[in-house]
C-alpha cells in the first residue's frame, strides 16, 4: 500500500509539474506503439547519459522530500485516525453506557464473567449502541484499550436467548484476546487513508489528463499505467478483505473453545440451487470482509479448511515482490540511482521476506496440523504454484521484463516462476514434514526458523536474479554470436581468433543465461543452505523415537524416518565420482593446450564448460539414488545427495586448479608448478563454475525427484502400495556416541560449505558495489546488443525527429555550426594579422578544442532517431569533430601547416555534415506540416556531408 502509494501520487506530481517525459522517450527512439518491452529497454539504457539529460531539462525530478514524505505522511495520518476512530464512535449522540440500559447490573455481570473465563484482563469498557438492530457486537480500539459495543437487537433478545448472548459476548472477547482489534482497525485506517490521499487525488489527475486529450479532439485509452493502479487497488482489497474473514473465523473458533454453543450466533442458511450461483457465492465472497455463516458454521464442525493453504492470499502475496519493486524504482529512479545488483538486493529483501513468512508459516501449519490429527501430510508444490503464478500476474500487470504488451514475447517466460514457486512449497513441505519427524525439542519453532532464514535467502537470490536479468533474459531474442564472442574475450583474454568462438553451436542462448546466474552472487549460498537445512533434520534425531513435542501415546501412521546413510552414501559416492570426472576433464583440456597467450577465449571457456557438466552428471545420478531412500522426502533426499557430490567435486576442482602446472598430464592454464589460489587465478572463472555448477544440480535434483514421483505413481496403478523406505535400508537408530559423530560431522560440512559459498558471495557483492560507470556501462551495452532501429510508422518518426531536434538537437547544431563561424573567424583575422605561428597556435587551439567538445554530441544526446541517413550524418559530425579537433592540436604542436590544413578541412567537413542534418531535419518537419528549423536550411554543397556510404 505504501509503495503504491508512492508511485501512484509521483504520476500526479509528475502531470501537475507538465514535464515532457514522452518527449525524451520519442528522442531516445522509443515507439509508443511498440509493445515489446527489451527495445523501449534498450533505446533508453543504451543513451542513459542523454535520457537523464534529457529529463533533467524537460521533466525535472521533484524535490526528494516529496516523494520519502508521502509514504510517511500515510501511515503518519493513518495513525491519527486510528486513534480518533474509538473516540468517534463512542460519542455520545451515538452510544450509551451499559449502566444506562442495565441498571440491575445482570450483562455487566454476564460479561465480567466472560472475561473472567477469558483471561481477559482488564475488564474492557463496554457501550451500547441502542439504534443496531443487529443481535450482535463489535469491538473496535486496539488491543490494549479495547471497546465492545453491544448492539440493540442482543440486548433485545438477552432473556430470551441467553445461550446467543453468550456466544457473541465470547466471539467478541476472542478478537481481543487474539489481537485482532489493532490489526483490523489499523487496516481500516490505513485503507480509508489510501483511498482519500492516494486514490482520490491519482483519479482526479486522470481526469484532468483525459479532459485535455479530449480538449484537443483525442480519444482517452485505458493505458497500462491506469490499469496497473485499477489492478493494485483491488489487490488492496481481496487482501484486506480476507485478512478480516480469516480472524472472524479464529474468533469463531476460540468461543467455542471457551464454551460457547456453536449454534449459538449461528444463521441456518439453505445451499445455494445450482452450480452457478454456488460459484457466484464463492466470488462474492471473495469480497467480504465477514465470511458467510455456512462457512463459519462449517470451519466450527471441522478446522481442517483453517489449516489448507488457501491458494488466494499466496496468488495476492505473489505479485507484491514484482508490483512493490517496481514502483519503488519509478520512484527513486528520477534520482540518477545506479540500477546495480546490489540495489536490487536491497529492494527485494523486505517483500523476499513478507513471501517467505507467509508461505512457510501456512505450509508449516498444514504439515504440522497433518502430522498430529494422522491426515495426509500436504504436497506444498500446489500452493507454490500460485504463489509463483502471482509473480507471473504481476510481470503482466507491470510490464517488468515484458514491455507494455500484455503478452510478453516468448510466453513460456510466465511458467518460470510458477515452477519456482512450486518447488519452493515442495522444499518447504517436506522440510517441515522431515523436521517434525526428527525435531528432538520441545517446539518445532526453532526448525521453523531455520526454514524461514534459508527459505528468505533463498527466495532474495531468486528474485534479485529474477527480477535483474531472468525475466528480461528469457523474454528477448539471443544476441550475435559474434557479440557474445567479444564478450567471452573480454571476460578471458586470448591471442585465438574470434571465429573460434563465434562457431561454437549454442554459445549465444546457452552462454548468457549460465553469465546471469554466475552473476547472482548468493546464488551458490542459497543453494547451500536449500541443501544443509533438510541435512540438519536427517542428521539431528534418531530414526526410532518420536520427538518430544508430539503428544505422547501418539502413533507414527507413516513409519520412521530412513537413515542419513540413505542419502549421503549416494552423495559421497557421487563426490567421488565427480572428482573422477574432473581429472578426466583436467587431461582431456590438456591434450589441446595451446601457447600461454591463447589459454583464454574458448579454451578456457570449454574447461569451465566440461568441469560444470563432469559436477553436474555425477550429481544427477547420486540424486536419482538418493530419492529412493525414503518416497516421503524424495526432493530434500535428492537435493542433499546432489548437492553433496556437486561440492565434494568442486573441492577437487579448487585443489587441481591451485596447483595446477604441477602434474604435467594435468596442466591446463599454467607450466609452473606454484600454489595459485583457485578463486584468484587468472583465466579461471570460479564464481562462474561455482554458481552454475551448484544451482544446475539442484535443478537436475527437481527434476530427478519429479521423474521419481511419476515412477512411483505409474507403479502404484499396477501394485499394491510400496513401503516408504527402501527396502533393505536399516531404519534402526545408532548408539549415542555414533549420532553425536554423525551429528558433529554433518555440521562441520555444512559449516564449510555456508561459509565458502558465502565468503565467495561477498567478495562477489564487494566488486560489484551500488556505483557503475555511467558512460562505460553504456558503451558496453551498445557494443554488445547495438541499438534498436525497427521500423516505425511515419507519423511516430515525425514525431521522434521533431522531439529530437525540440529538446536537443536544435542547440547541438546550432552549438556546431557556431564552433565553425569561430574557426573562419579567427583564420580571417589570423590572415590579416599575418600571424606567425605562436600568434597562429593562439588563436586556433581554443577553437579546435572547442570542435573537440562536438566528439561528445552523440554521447550527451541521442542518436537521431527512426532516418538512418541522418543519424549517419549526426555520427559523421561528431567523428570528423573529434578527428580534426586532435589533428588541430598535434599540427600546432608540431609546427605541421600542411597537417593543420588537413584538420581545418576535416572540421569543415564536420560543419557541412552540421548542415546536411539541419536540412534533412527541416524537411521532415515541412512535410509533417510544421514550421521547420530555426536555422534556414543550407542549400547546394554546403549540405553535402562527406561521409562512407
Amino acid at each position: 500500500m505504501l509503495t503504491a502509494g508512492g508511485a501512484m501520487i509521483l504520476e500526479v506530481v509528475k502531470v501537475l509539474a507538465d514535464g515532457d517525459e514522452t518527449g525524451c522517450s520519442l528522442a531516445a527512439g522509443v515507439d509508443p506503439t511498440d509493445g515489446s518491452y527489451w527495445n523501449t529497454s534498450l533505446s533508453i539504457s543504451g543513451q542513459i547519459t542523454a535520457s537523464r539529460l534529457c529529463l533533467s531539462l524537460w521533466a525535472p525530478a521533484p524535490p526528494w522530500w516529496q516523494v520519502a514524505a508521502w509514504p510517511l505522511l500515510l501511515l503518519v495520518v493513518a495513525a491519527l485516525l486510528f486513534a480518533a476512530l474509538p473516540r468517534w464512535r463512542t460519542r455520545r449522540s451515538r452510544v450509551l453506557p451499559l449502566d444506562a440500559v442495565d441498571p440491575d447490573g445482570e450483562l455487566l455481570a454476564l460479561f465480567t464473567e466472560s472475561c473472567r473465563a477469558t483471561g481477559v484482563a482488564p475488564v474492557p469498557r463496554v457501550v451500547v449502541d441502542p439504534a443496531a438492530a443487529s443481535v450482535s457486537a463489535v469491538v473496535f480500539g486496539r488491543t490494549g484499550r479495547p471497546v465492545v459495543c453491544l448492539h440493540g437487537g442482543l440486548l433485545a433478545v438477552r432473556h430470551r436467548d441467553p445461550q446467543r448472548v453468550r456466544a457473541v459476548l465470547l466471539h467478541e472477547l476472542a478478537h481481543i484476546a487474539n489481537r485482532d482489534v489493532t490489526l483490523t482497525y489499523l487496516t481500516v485506517a490505513l485503507w480509508r487513508v489510501f483511498l482519500t490521499l492516494v486514490l482520490l487525488p491519482y483519479v482526479l489527475c486522470l481526469g484532468y489528463v483525459g479532459y485535455g486529450v479530449v480538449a484537443n479532439g483525442g480519444v482517452p485509452q485505458l493505458n497500462r499505467a491506469v490499469a496497473l493502479a485499477v489492478v493494485v487497488v483491488v489487490l488492496l482489497y481481496l487482501a484486506r478483505s480476507d485478512a478480516l474473514r480469516s480472524r472472524e473465523v479464529y474468533a469463531d473458533l476460540a468461543a467455542v473453545r471457551w464454551g460457547a454453543d456453536p449454534h449459538g450466533w449461528t444463521v441456518t442458511a439453505a445451499p445455494p440451487p445450482s452450480a452457478v450461483r454456488r460459484a457466484l457465492d464463492a466470488f462474492l465472497e471473495l469480497w467480504r470482509t465477514h465470511p458467510r455463516w455456512g462457512l463459519r458454521q462449517g470451519a466450527l464442525v471441522d478446522p481442517a479448511p483453517l489449516f489448507r493453504t488457501a491458494v488466494l492470499p499466496l496468488f495476492l502475496i505473489g505479485t507484491v515482490p514484482v508490483l512493490a519493486v517496481q514502483q519503488v524504482l519509478r520512484q527513486i529512479a528520477p534520482y540518477r540511482v545506479n540500477f546495480t545488483n546490489n540495489l536490487m538486493t536491497v529492494l527485494v529483501v523486505v517483500p523476499g521476506a513478507l513471501v517467505t513468512g507467509v508461505i512457510v508459516v501456512a505450509l508449516w501449519r498444514a504439515v504440522v496440523y497433518a502430522v498430529l490429527t494422522g491426515t495426509r501430510v500436504p504436497c506444498g508444490a500446489w500452493a507454490g504454484a500460485w504463489l509463483g503464478a502471482g509473480m507471473s500476474a504481476g510481470l503482466v500487470l507491470s510490464g517488468w521484463g515484458a514491455g507494455w504488451a500484455w503478452q510478453p514475447q516468448r510466453p513460456a517466460v510466465l511458467l518460470v516462476p510458477v515452477a519456482a514457486g512450486a518447488a519452493f512449497g515442495w522444499w518447504t513441505t517436506q522440510c517441515a514434514h522431515l523436521w517434525t519427524r526428527t525435531s528432538r525439542g520441545r517446539t518445532p519453532r526453532p526448525a521453523l526458523t531455520l526454514c524461514l532464514a534459508a527459505g528468505c535467502l533463498a527466495m532474495t537470490s531468486w528474485l534479485t536474479w529474477w527480477m535483474l536479468a531472468g525475466a528480461t533474459a528469457l523474454n528477448r531474442d539471443d544476441p550475435s554470436a559474434k557479440a557474445v564472442a567479444q564478450g567471452v574475450l573480454g571476460w578471458l583474454p586470448s591471442a585465438a581468433p574470434t571465429g573460434d568462438l563465434t562457431r561454437v553451436p549454442g554459445l549465444a542462448t546457452v552462454l548468457p543465461q549460465l553469465s546471469n546466474i554466475a552473476d547472482t552472487p548468493m546464488g551458490s549460498l542459497a543453494v547451500v543452505v536449500l541443501w544443509a537445512v533438510p541435512l540438519l533434520a536427517w542428521a539431528s534425531g534418531a530414526a526410532g523415537r518420536a520427538p518430544r513435542w508430539l503428544p505422547e501415546r501418539m502413533p507414527r501412521p507413516d513409519g520412521p524416518v530412513a537413515p542419513l546413510l540413505g542419502v549421503l552414501l549416494p552423495g559421497l559416492a557421487g563426490g567421488v565420482l565427480a572428482g573422477l570426472a574432473v581429472v578426466g576433464v583436467q587431461a582431456w583440456i590438456h591434450t589441446g593446450q595451446p601457447v600461454p597467450d591463447a589459454r583464454g577465449g574458448l579454451y578456457a571457456l570449454r574447461y569451465a564448460g566440461a568441469l560444470v557438466l563432469a559436477l553436474c552428471l555425477p550429481a544427477g545420478l547420486a540424486a536419482a539414488v538418493a530419492s529412493t531412500a525414503d518416497r516421503r522426502y524424495r526432493l530434500v533426499g535428492a537435493l542433499i545427495a546432489a548437492e553433496t557430490a556437486t561440492l565434494l567435486g568442486f573441492a577437487a576442482v579448487t585443489l587441481l586448479v591451485s596447483v595446477d602446472g604441477c602434474v604435467t598430464p594435468l596442466d591446463v592454464l599454467a607450466d609452473g608448478c606454484a600454489w595459485r589460489p583457485a578463486w584468484s587465478r587468472p583465466l579461471f572463472p570460479f564464481t562462474f563454475v561455482l554458481n552454475n555448477a551448484l544451482i544446475l544440480s539442484g535443478l537436475v535434483a527437481v527434476v530427478v525427484a519429479l521423474g521419481a514421483v511419476a515412477v512411483t505413481a505409474v507403479r502404484r496403478g499396477r501394485r499394491p502400495d510400496a513401503p516408504s523406505v527402501r527396502p533393505g535400508v536399516e531404519t534402526g537408530g545408532a548408539g549415542a556416541r555414533g549420532r553425536r559423530a554423525r551429528r558433529l560431522a554433518v555440521f562441520l560440512l555444512c559449516a564449510v560449505a555456508v561459509a565458502g559459498t558465502a565468503a565467495d558471495g561477498a567478495r562477489w557483492r564487494y566488486r560489484l558495489g551500488f556505483t557503475v560507470d555511467e558512460v562505460a556501462s553504456q558503451r558496453n551495452l551498445v557494443n554488445f546488443w547495438g541499438l534498436p532501429d525497427p521500423p516505425v510508422p511515419q507519423a511516430t518518426r515525425l514525431r521522434q525527429i521533431r522531439a529530437w531536434y525540440r529538446l536537443g538537437g536544435k542547440d547541438l547544431i546550432g552549438m556546431a555550426l557556431s564552433y565553425d563561424s569561430r574557426l573562419n573567424a579567427a583564420i580571417r583575422d589570423a590572415r590579416a594579422a599575418d600571424d606567425d605561428w605562436d600568434a597562429l597556435d593562439r588563436r586556433l587551439r581554443p577553437v579546435c578544442a572547442q570542435w573537440g567538445k562536438a566528439a561528445w554530441f552523440e554521447t550527451g544526446w541521442f542518436r537521431v532517431p527512426a532516418d538512418p541517413r541522418l543519424r549517419a550524418d549526426w555520427h559523421a559530425v561528431t567523428t570528423k569533430a573529434d578527428d580534426g579537433s586532435r589533428r588541430c592540436a598535434q599540427a600546432l604542436t608540431a609546427h605541421d601547416i600542411k597537417g593543420l590544413r588537413s584538420a581545418l578541412l576535416g572540421l569543415q567537413a564536420a560543419r557541412r555534415c552540421a548542415e546536411s542534418v539541419n536540412a534533412g531535419i527541416d524537411g521532415v518537419l515541412r512535410a509533417g506540416g510544421y514550421r521547420g528549423t530555426t536555422r534556414p536550411p543550407a542549400k547546394g554543397v554546403a549540405a553535402v556531408c562527406d561521409r562512407p556510404a
